[in-house]
This record gives C-alpha cells, sequence and structure tokens, in this order.
C-alpha cells in the first residue's frame, strides 16, 4: 500500500493557537504509542514459551526488531514535534514576519503528514502482534485439548 502525502489546505487558515493544540495532539499520540511499546514487549516476553512452540519464533523476532525500529522513529518524530512547538513560541513573539509564517505552516503540514504516516504504519504493527500472539495462544490451547497417547 503506498503511503500518500496529503496537501491539506485547512492549515493555511490554522491559527497559532489551532497549530499549538495539533501539537499537543500529536505529543499525546506519541506518548501513548510509548506506553504501548513498553506494553507489547512485556506480553511478547509474558508468552514467550507458546511463540516457541508454535513454531512462531521467527515471525516474532521480526516483530521485535520492528518494534525497535518503531521506538528509533518515534524518538526522531517526538524531537521533530517538540521542536516545531518551541518554534511556533518563537514565532508568536516575532510577529513581524510573515514569510517565517508560510515556513512555519509548511513544516506544520508536513509534519502532520509524517505522524499520521507513522501512526498508520504503528497500527499495521500491532496488528501484527496481536495476530502473532493469538496464533501461538490458540496453538497451545489446542495442544492442551488434545487427548494425550
Amino acid at each position: 500500500m503506498e503511503n500518500k502525502a496529503h496537501n491539506y489546505r485547512y492549515i493555511e487558515w490554522k491559527s497559532p493557537d489551532e497549530m499549538h493544540f495539533s501539537a499537543l495532539q500529536w505529543k499525546s499520540e506519541l506518548n501513548f504509542i510509548k506506553d504501548e511499546h513498553r506494553f507489547f514487549e512485556g506480553m511478547l516476553r509474558e508468552y514467550t514459551m507458546p511463540i516457541i512452540e508454535s513454531q512462531l519464533f521467527a515471525v516474532v523476532r521480526e516483530l521485535i526488531q520492528q518494534i525497535d525500529y518503531s521506538r528509533g522513529e518515534l524518538r526522531e518524530i517526538e524531537d521533530k514535534v517538540n521542536d516545531h512547538s518551541n518554534r511556533l513560541q518563537r514565532l508568536l513573539e516575532d510577529i513581524d514576519e510573515p514569510k517565517e509564517g508560510r515556513i512555519y505552516r509548511d513544516e506544520h503540514k508536513n509534519l502532520l503528514n509524517e505522524v499520521m504516516r507513522f501512526s498508520r504504519e504503528y497500527k499495521r504493527l500491532k496488528k501484527d502482534i496481536f495476530e502473532a500472539v493469538t496464533k501461538a495462544l490458540k496453538q497451545q490451547k489446542q495442544k492442551r485439548l488434545l487427548p494425550k497417547e
């Protein structure tokens, strides 16, 4: 599936307060994802035996690598969002710079696209993790239910 960047024209009409609110929402979502990273790592550790027994270890190892990559990307995006928020404060103090406002809005649009792309990829990763763990647990349950000969 292709990740297309959207051209959000409404950003041109956003006030600084609205852009600040957007940045706060991004920070909140990124903090939530950071917590979920910890949850998924704990969950994968908790279900290590069912995963190994279900022959899904290679799949889960790949998912763990994807979580690590996602964590690195998350840090980069968090830094960009924090810098973006800090620049907004400086921009509000220097109101006489219309060119800076245009540049800031373009950066806001690019950052919005980056956060949306990251969020889509993360949701796909999350789905893959739940599918792998669910499959491992189902296989373990089936093995327990089969009569011993």
